[in-house]
């Protein structure tokens, strides 16, 4: 991965657009100052407003890191996307949250102390160049195996990176660490670094370049010597190694420089003299070897053969590990396990990310960590959680009971039956459950990256999914909510190329008459027979894509990517332009609502908060009060008296009667991003998707 910014697949998009400040490297101060503020309160506070985790138990959201005891191969710790720390003490058989309650949720590595193993450090700041989480805020410290953390070392600018792709103990060294971290704005630190005080204070390597560069990979030999993978922009990007003669670049066989993107590195324990290095592209698109030196770095050989053609993310999924009782036995995460055990004279895929999970050949897709304790132990991080394998790669298990890092786009609820609810996830694929013998127990209903599901308010059993790229399902079974009971009612008549101009297509349904459905590409939508025909009823908008739909009697309101506000009278027949004015900012509008009573009243999240009285012909901003100065992303009326506004942020969930006051009701709901509230009239229950934990639930008073 090159170049200034960082977004491999469509969710990066997604998060870049809706997010707080400037996302890429800089941590919005506002949230950092939001956290320092809640994590003084009482913990009386967040009981307040107790929330109830619903899952899913069984499907787990992107793993970026893992870390195993040095004398424990069962005890494991894990680090995700956007959900904090957590541990296994059963090889993955079952997690516990183990993270700070207030602090940056996105993990970049884990690494035990070798001296004293109930130490582990936590690097804040996933780098794996997808960018949506937010960036980290330094380094933290446990020595109780994660019942107690504190924060060691700070990021930003003038400090560590903000996003950690290595954390390596010295071999040879007692409290020495070096680090390794990535920056998508110049500005903004990055590159290696090593502290000689167990991470208090840190230097950053400027033997390199005095500025800006990435440093992806670290591995040291048993003596000291170090080798470390640097994209510095150029032909000096590669692998470099230091000894006690200083550093030289390494080359005997390797891509030169200017075609290299990032590398994962990989020491042999039983022959510490060779050395693996996975090689991506430039542009991170395509895979240029797996490299094999013999002589510690001096000559290196490709022994990838033809087993990882064709294209992919790879700087977005790249790592690999070497048995540690043979030197010639490697295993290569990229968007699925690779094993070989002679040196790359043959290889095997040990996992098929589309293949059922019941016959032991499936892990879920694109793998960020790997870990072979011993023996033939393996675990693998990747966007569907942990996996794990006892027989080196010959079966493989899902190892997610209890890891709730789910990272859902959109959720609801049944207006018919609250246990049955679902939602779009990340990479997980649309998720629905209703199996009251297996509470919080998901079934995957579309694959790839999920956008929503959407059940009918007037006839139970009838629901709607949607996946990437405008493709909606229908389902209409009474009971059963596996993918067989789906059929596929995609607009007919949009072009492949329509399709595509809109990964996060919205859906609304038209409360008063089912049948009617809305999507959107750059222009809407709509179906009046539930799917067996669609036409187009508005223009192209503003040429950026429709990111919210919202129906109040026979008007239609639509926002863009680009800020843009737009109304549909008579059903949408009839479009006006662009209403958004001057006081919305042209960001994303991620979502619209109106008063159940008056329908002129209309409410957008776009960064902020905006509304208007006279059906969007103008607008005002809200003063949000005592709300963090942070994005917020859905707004949702009370169907029913007192008819109250709730609001999805970056920072929990708030209330307002009057548009005037507001009450946090974030109560013990986790540090994360809202991406979505359903409230729920029979249950008089409000429902947070969360984006890293899940789906929670809150009894109203």
């Amino acid at each position: 991965m090159t170049g200034d910014g960082a977004c491999f697949k469509a969710h990066g998009e997604w998060f870049r657009r809706r997010a707080c400040g400037r996302v890429n490297d800089r941590m919005p101060d506002a949230l950092e100052r939001y956290w320092h503020h809640r994590s003084a309160e009482s913990p009386c506070a967040a009981s307040a407003h107790p929330w109830t985790c619903m899952g899913p138990f069984d499907v787990a959201g992107r793993t970026t890191a893992l870390a195993v005891h040095p004398h424990d191969p069962e005890l494991l710790f894990a680090g995700s996307a956007n959900g904090g720390v957590w541990l296994s003490r059963n090889g993955g058989g079952d997690w516990e949250w183990k993270w700070i309650r207030w602090g940056a949720t996105s993990i970049g590595a884990l690494a035990f102390d070798p001296v004293h193993p109930r130490t582990l450090y936590a690097a804040t700041g996933e780098a794996n160049g997808s960018v949506d989480a937010y960036p980290g805020s330094g380094i933290y410290v446990t020595h109780d195996l994660g019942e107690t953390w504190k924060h060691l070392a700070r990021a930003g600018p003038g400090a560590l990176p903000r996003r950690i792709a290595a954390l390596t103990p010295h071999p040879c060294e007692k409290h020495v660490l070096w680090l390794g971290g990535v920056s998508y704005e110049a500005e903004e630190p990055a590159g290696l670094y090593y502290s000689h005080d167990a991470g208090a204070t840190w230097t950053r390597e400027d033997f390199f370049s005095r500025r800006r560069y990435r440093c992806y990979s670290i591995a040291f030999q048993p003596d000291g010597a170090a080798f470390v993978a640097l994209d510095l922009g150029g032909a000096q990007t590669g692998i470099w190694r230091r000894t006690a003669r200083g550093w030289k670049q390494l080359s005997g066989g390797l891509p030169p420089g200017d075609r290299t993107g990032r590398i994962s590195l990989a020491l042999a324990p039983a022959d510490p003299r060779v050395v693996y290095a996975l090689v991506a592209g430039r542009f991170g698109d395509s895979l240029l070897g797996v490299y094999r030196s013999a002589d510690a770095g001096e000559t290196w050989r490709n022994i990838a053969g033809g087993e990882f053609s064709g294209g992919g993310a790879f700087a977005y999924y790249n790592t690999i590990a070497v048995r540690p009782d043979d030197p010639d036995s490697v295993v290569v995460g990229v968007m699925d396990v690779h094993i070989t055990r002679d040196a790359g004279a043959t290889w095997k895929r040990a996992t098929h990310w589309d293949f059922s999970p019941a016959g032991g050949r499936y892990a879920h897709g694109d793998h960020h960590a790997i870990l072979l304790p011993g023996g033939d132990l393996i675990y693998t991080a990747n966007d569907g959680g942990v996996a794990r394998s006892v027989n080196f790669g010959d079966t493989w298990e899902m190892r997610v009971h209890n890891m709730c890092t789910t990272m859902f786009y959109h959720a609801d609820v049944s207006p018919h039956d609250s246990n049955i609810f679902g939602g779009g996830a990340q990479d997980n694929g649309c998720l629905a459950t209703g199996d009251a013998t297996n509470p919080g127990g998901f079934v995957p209903i579309l694959g790839g990256d999920g956008i929503s599901l959407i059940f009918d308010p007037h006839r139970a059993g009838h629901a709607w999914a949607v996946r990437s790229d405008v493709h909606l399902s229908r389902h209409t079974a009474p009971l059963h909510w596996t993918r067989e009971f789906w059929r596929d009612i995609s607009p007919r008549a949009m072009e492949p190329a329509e399709h595509k101009q809109n990964p996060f297509s919205p859906v609304a349904v038209d409360p008063r008459h089912s049948d009617t459905l809305w999507t959107a590409s750059q222009r809407l939508w709509r179906t009046d027979n539930g799917g067996h025909h669609w036409e187009p009823k508005s223009p192209v908008l503003d040429r950026s894509q429709v990111t919210a739909i919202h129906v109040a009697g026979d008007t239609v309101f639509a926002g863009t990517a680009a800020g843009g506000i737009f109304r549909g009278l008579d059903r949408g027949e009839h479009w006006s332009g662009d209403l958004s004015g001057p006081e919305i900012p042209a960001v994303t509008v991620a979502g619209i609502d109106t008063h159940p009573l008056d329908p002129d009243r209309v409410v957008i999240a776009a960064g902020g908060l905006f509304c208007s009285t006279d059906g969007a012909i103008t607008w005002r901003e809200i003063d949000c009060g005592g709300m963090p100065e942070v994005s917020c992303h859905a707004v949702l009326y009370e169907r029913k008296p007192p008819h109250r506004l709730f609001i999805a942020t970056d920072c929990g969930v708030w209330m307002t009667h009057n548009l005037v006051e507001f009450t946090d009701l974030t109560g013990d709901l986790p540090n994360v991003l809202v991406s979505h509230l359903v409230y729920h009239e029979a249950t008089h229950t409000l429902w947070a998707a969360t984006y890293g934990r899940g789906i929670w639930r809150l009894r109203l008073g």
